[in-house]
């Protein structure tokens, strides 16, 4: 997980919140020139990356469906405190089907149910103050590490005691968002492989191996033309280590 910053409240979206305070996602999103500005608001300030997983985000095709659904962080089923949480732009994420649907495309590596994550297992549960909101991170230090070998994600408990994040948060989040799914370990661990070929090869050409790490890191930790970072962009951080942490901060990253 990465901090995700917020872009400006789709204008179709506050206008319909001034209209109808009361209304419901479904109701809004059942137009589709209302939801669509919302569903590519989203994916903007995401650079196309999973809220949760980091996996990107694809649109529908001839394959198959979408891989991207609207996540309400704090659940809209929520009446308590009177506040609807549907309509809550600050509320609102961009996530894949952690691999529930059958459907989206590229399904034969992204349909794995019950081998599920993000806002599957989430379900409809209030988590506020359990799990980290991507939207209350920090954009540096790194929170989390990511090993070569399996794929997984661990916390990082001193960077987390650093930027005052709990650390607890930090494993419930892995934890509660099954962020650790044999799915996701293998993606991530097929990633870094593919990195590290990557640094060999440019090494076994002659290149300094600092120097070819620090390549790596503008070319996989900088969004691509479209404004999308590669997916997986936490592990890709983890990998490349200082050099990346030098990279993020020369380009003035803020998530």
């Amino acid at each position: 997980m990465k901090y995700i910053p917020k872009g400006l409240e789709p204008e179709k979206l506050a206008n319909y919140k001034t209209l109808k305070p009361y209304n419901t996602w479904p109701q809004f999103a059942r137009v589709e020139h209302r939801r669509l500005p919302v569903q590519d608001q989203l994916k903007e300030d995401q650079g196309w990356l999973c809220a949760y997983c980091e996996i990107d985000l694809i649109d529908k095709t001839m394959d198959g469906d979408a891989d991207f659904r609207v996540e309400h962080f704090h659940p809209k089923s929520d009446t308590t405190s009177g506040h609807n949480w549907h309509l809550d732009w600050q509320n609102l994420l961009g996530c894949c089907h952690g691999g529930s649907q059958s459907t989206v495309a590229d399904s034969a590596t992204r349909f794995t149910s019950p081998d599920t994550s993000c806002d599957v297992p989430k379900g409809d549960k209030n988590l506020d103050g359990i799990i980290l909101n991507p939207r209350h991170i920090p954009a540096s230090p790194a929170l989390f590490s990511c090993s070569r070998s399996t794929g997984e994600l661990s916390v990082l408990a001193h960077n987390c005691q650093a930027a005052g994040v709990s650390v607890e948060q930090a494993e419930e989040t892995i934890q509660e968002l099954n962020l650790n799914a044999p799915r996701l370990n293998r993606l991530r661990k097929q990633v870094l492989n593919e990195l590290n070929k990557q640094l060999r090869t440019v090494v076994e050409q002659g290149e300094d191996v600092g120097l070819a790490r620090k390549k790596l890191a503008r070319v996989h930790l900088s969004k691509n033309q479209a404004g999308r970072w590669q997916a997986f962009f936490t592990a890709i951080r983890s990998y490349l280590g200082s050099d990346a942490e030098l990279h993020l901060e020369e380009s003035g990253y803020q998530g």
